[in-house]
């Protein structure tokens, strides 16, 4: 009967225990049967991991945990009891598939079961590791499996000092096997398995420390090593500091061994390229005469193993691995407050760079062709470490780099000037922007004049092929890849450009990481520029997305057939010039943006773009742009002084109320339809005495004047300066009495809208349609002067919400 059962749906819980033993029967071998197929694998852990096969996770109701929990403990206790079974195979395969399985059951199963059998699972796993018979295969998985267990034991609060004697005796089995094995597999798996020891328990390298660290700087200095292991050595060797106490004095010997090791082959490598003095002064800075020296990395002395190695190759390689390393331990994450050797990072960096293979006249005789010839094969590879160390001691120190400001400066200019290679360029320009960051405007100042002239450079250099390119019209924009080519008339000019490669984009990683540069130096220190640089960028920056966009250094479509290239670059290059674009529109500055108007008419062009990331930055850097081109508040700069026109108002506040008053007066004005629904909205009849109150508080009140700034709101023949008063019928005026002549003086005599009786509020719409566009208004008729509104003081100093609302 249990083949028609049926279920609710695919989150039965009935359904896991039944996909489980299936799995068991079709993919999972026992003692008898072969293995069919390791592929299988795939879809087992996947299976097991979409389904949650052995959470055995309770379920809500009480009377489906009793008809659940039985079938599903039944049917994960078969899953473990067929895995152990595998582990203890003598056929390598099974007892591969076994292991591999017993990692995957350690991260998915519950938390009950993992507790209750963990140490049953090590001791499977570490008998392994401890056979000297075991395959490789068996002993990769293995590793793998302890990594997985020991991170899952470290999510048990309770289980830490168990967790730290399990972690220690797994250290030493795979040191023995990291110093015997040579399989590059089993010394990845086993650097994995040390580095998730050191970072979950670090007490567990106590005892072997120095063991640990030896035996990882044998493999760096090691001839056999190939480059992505030595990359993976160093990081862990990076990480051991925090196993040696942990402390703060740990991090910083290690930082002085490996500054001492690096400087002293580089003494071997720059002979003959540098002063023998320079070496020495770098070793006494790092070991200073009457202190103890500390000993060599790991006791080595760095001696070359093998003779028929290039020896400039595998110096570079060596070097190349300490400096990331020591550029790893600037990034990383430390609980003590460290003492960084700046001095020595920075004049170890300005020493490599100074070097560019170049021979001293004073040299020349003791160096041949070949020898220069090697030496500059492997300098770019050195450069580019030494700047990949100075961008980490940026990061590492951020503003506290203030006291060597100067000489980073020095070293990023002069070396801007004399390198040329792209990928060292791009190196470059990410360090100009770690410094823009960390520092700040200050260092905008400094760094503004050379990132702009370097840039300019670099993305004016293929100006002079674009310009070859026939020209497109400004409909062409974005769209360049759907526009016909056009023939060129003149036969001579066709056959002399023939060899200019047309629509193949060159360094397009290098214009990126100009453009990325350009962004952040406008969003730094962008109003710093204005009478000097900022010109100029804005103008190439406008030149740049503009060839970008029009296809000039070819479509997406021209890589789309080609084996190492996509159309990624050119997308990653237009988003980058976009943005580096829109940096110049929005960063601070004196006068308007120049290029406003073709942004807008770009992001537009753009925002309907088939290229989904191009379309999605046009449409937010249009939204971006609504501040430029709606401001929240007219700008006060150009204003009449404000304590000249109140002179009895002297306090801060009330000149702040005032100049809030003019703003919405200003708008209200700019604004027909804002003043005609003012106006229905106050259709009250008012009182005498609150016409009274109305004459006193605005009459006398100079702002009327300013409804003339911006445009002539109020038009008229005899318009003298803005002056503008409303005439109060003779009837009022009678009732005002109290009305002083001082009041009557202050009231401008040049223009006078009067209103008369017979008018309705139409009448008054068309008065104020009429001032806002400054046409000639002649006498209305007369109107009855209880339909008069009156602006009341609140009017004037009320916020621009009110208006809004």
């Amino acid at each position: 009967m249990a083949s028609f059962e049926r279920f609710d749906d695919m989150c039965d819980l009935r359904l896991k225990p039944k996909i489980l033993r299936n799995l068991l029967s079709e993919y999972v071998p026992n003692e008898k049967q072969p293995l069919v197929d390791f592929q299988s694998l795939a879809k087992v852990v996947s299976t097991i991991a979409t389904h949650k096969l052995l959470s055995e996770s309770p379920s809500s109701s009480a009377d489906q945990k009793k008809l659940q929990a039985k079938p599903s403990k039944s049917a994960v206790d078969d899953w473990v009891e067929r895995l152990l079974a595998l582990v203890s195979s003598d056929m390598p395969d099974k007892c591969w598939v076994g292991v591999v399985l017993i990692g995957v059951t350690c991260r998915e199963c519950s938390s009950d079961r993992f507790f209750s059998s963990y140490s049953v699972w090590f001791n499977c796993l570490l008998s392994h590791i401890k056979n000297p018979e075991s395959s490789r295969i068996v002993l990769v998985a293995s590793c793998t499996s302890v990594s997985d267990l020991l991170t899952r034991l470290s999510r048990f609060t309770n289980t830490k000092k168990e967790a730290v004697s399990h972690a220690s005796k797994v250290v030493l089995p795979i040191i023995k096997l990291l110093e015997e094995e040579s399989s590059e597999a089993l010394w990845e798996s086993i650097v994995h398995l040390l580095s998730t020891i050191v970072i979950l328990f670090p007490a567990a390298f106590h005892n072997s420390y120095d063991k640990v660290e030896a035996i990882i700087a044998s493999k760096i200095f090691s001839a056999k090593t190939s480059s992505n292991m030595l990359k993976k050595f160093a990081h862990f060797l990076a990480l051991l500091p925090k196993a040696n106490k942990g402390d703060a004095g740990s991090w910083s010997l290690m930082m002085q061994k490996l500054l001492i090791a690096i400087n002293v082959h580089l003494n071997n490598f720059f002979q003959g390229l540098e002063d023998e003095t320079v070496g020495k002064k770098a070793i006494q800075r790092l070991a200073p005469p009457g202190k103890d020296s500390p000993l060599p990395l790991g006791g080595q002395d760095g001696a070359l193993d093998d003779a028929s190695w290039n020896s400039e190759q595998l110096i570079v390689s060596r070097v190349s691995a300490l400096m990331f390393c020591s550029s790893t331990m600037l990034t990383s994450s430390y609980k003590s407050k460290l003492n960084v050797p700046v001095a020595s990072l920075l004049s170890l960096v300005e020493r490599v760079l100074a070097v560019n293979g170049s021979l001293p006249r004073s040299m020349s005789p003791f160096m041949t062709g070949i020898q220069q010839e090697l030496v500059c094969a492997e300098l770019p590879t050195l450069h580019s470490s030494a700047l990949e160390l100075l961008r980490a001691t940026i990061k590492c120190i951020r503003s506290q780099l203030l006291p060597y400001a100067a000489s980073v400066v020095r070293v990023v200019s002069s070396y801007f000037k004399k390198c040329s290679l792209p990928e060292l360029r791009i190196k470059l320009y990410s360090i100009t922007k770690t410094l823009l960051k960390s520092m700040g405007v200050g260092m905008a100042m400094q760094l503004a004049n050379e990132a702009v002239s370097n840039a300019s450079v670099d993305l004016e250099g293929f100006d002079a092929v674009s310009s070859k390119t026939p020209s497109l019209t400004n409909a062409a924009v974005l769209k360049g890849g759907s526009k016909k080519r056009k023939h060129a008339s003149n036969s001579g000019a066709e056959a002399e450009n023939s060899a200019v490669e047309v629509g193949v984009p060159h360094n397009h990683s290098l214009k990126i990481a100009a453009l990325e540069a350009l962004e952040t130096l406008l969003t730094i220190g962008g109003a710093l520029g204005s009478n000097g640089w900022r010109e100029r960028v804005d103008k190439l920056l406008m030149t740049t997305v503009t060839n970008a966009c029009e296809g000039r250094w070819a479509n997406a479509e021209t890589y789309h057939h080609l084996p190492n290239k996509s159309s990624t670059d050119l997308v990653e290059f237009k988003l980058a010039a976009l943005r580096a674009f829109l940096a110049s529109l929005v960063s601070p500055s004196l006068v308007r943006p120049a290029f406003l108007a073709e942004g807008l008419e770009l992001f537009q062009r753009g925002k309907c773009q088939a290229e989904m990331k191009v379309a999605e930055f046009c449409a937010h850097a249009l939204m971006s742009l609504e501040v430029v081109i709606h401001p929240r508040a007219l700008p006060l700069d150009g204003l009449p002084s404000l304590s000249s026109q109140f002179p009895g108002s002297n306090s801060l506040a009330s000149q702040k109320h005032n100049a809030l008053g003019l703003n919405k007066m200003d708008r209200i004005a700019g604004d027909s339809s804002v003043l005609s629904n003012l106006w229905l909205a106050n259709v009250d009849v008012p009182a005498n005495s609150e016409i009274q109150r109305s004459i006193d508080t605005t009459l006398p009140l100079p702002e009327a004047k300013r409804l003339k700034v911006g445009n002539d709101l109020v038009g008229s023949e005899n318009v003298q300066q803005a002056d503008v008063l409303i005439k109060v019928p003779e009837s009022t005026k009678e009732s005002l009495g109290h009305v002083s002549e001082r009041d009557d003086d202050m009231v401008p005599k040049e223009v006078v809208i009067e209103t008369h009786e017979g008018e309705g509020l139409e009448g008054q719409d068309s008065l104020m349609e009429e001032a806002a566009v400054g046409k000639k208004h002649e006498s209305l008729g007369e109107s009855d002067d209880d339909s008069i509104p009156s602006l009341k003081a609140d009017d004037y100093l009320s916020s621009d919400s009110d208006i809004e609302s």
